[in-house]
């Protein structure tokens, strides 16, 4: 009995360990591949204060049609976030002239934002794109969260054009870097590759130890019978 409760115990600790580490992957399963892994994300257009005689506005959405809209005045200091289900946003300028700043901008704690949002629609000059985020990440990088920035380009009567201007990277060990978009339409990929993830590396041996003593000890038992 004591023979059985001692190999029970040394095959359950590390069988603990691994569905400790690889738990989060199994029960993502359903939903991301397997070498994927969710990151929160923000955007920030950097440059807004060059362009003082408006307003930026993003109108953040979900895919969902059934989930509600809320709009949001971007300053150059704040990320917003897009973490909701398939939520994504469109940047709006509104020229200052065209509204009452003192009754159409409401104060919130989450932000300011735009009264009466829809009925503005006419006076509002569109971005050309619409802010999509980045939901997941290789989980080889180890990545926690993203934000991204852009700035503007230029603004006229009919739209608003965005650029890309970087991206940071925050790791889950804390760590973060900021790469900047060398080519327009290409997403630059952290180089910190993988460095989060060694501290599995101990544990998995510890885990790898404990079973090969198990085996080696059951062997032992069944000779010995």
């Amino acid at each position: 009995m004591k023979i059985f409760r001692k190999q029970n115990l040394i095959s359950i600790i590390p069988l603990g360990i691994l569905l400790t580490l690889f738990k989060p992957s199994l029960v993502r399963a359903d939903v991301l591949p397997p070498d994927e892994s969710p990151v929160n994300y923000c955007f920030k257009i950097n440059n807004i204060d060059k362009y003082s005689d408006y307003l930026i506005v993003a109108n953040t959405k979900s895919e969902r049609s059934d989930f509600p809209q809320s709009n949001k005045l971007l300053d150059s200091e704040n990320c917003l976030g897009l973490n909701g289900y398939r939520k994504y946003a469109e940047v709006y300028a509104l020229k200052k002239s065209e509204i009452n700043l003192e009754e159409d901008v409401i104060s919130k704690q989450t932000g300011d934002e735009i009264k009466d949002f829809e009925s503005k629609k006419s006076k509002l000059i569109p971005a050309l794109q619409k802010i999509r985020p980045i939901r997941t990440m290789k989980g080889i990088y180890q990545i926690d969260r993203v934000a991204k920035y852009y700035e503007i380009s230029e603004i006229n009567d009919r739209y608003l054009r965005l650029k890309n201007h970087s991206i940071t990277y925050i790791y889950k060990n804390n760590k973060s870097e900021t790469k900047a978009y060398i080519d327009e339409d290409k997403l630059p990929l952290p180089s910190n590759n993988n460095t989060a993830f060694l501290w599995y590396v101990p544990i998995l041996g510890m885990s790898l130890i404990g079973g090969a003593a198990y085996w080696k000890k059951s062997n032992k038992s069944k000779k010995a019978e």
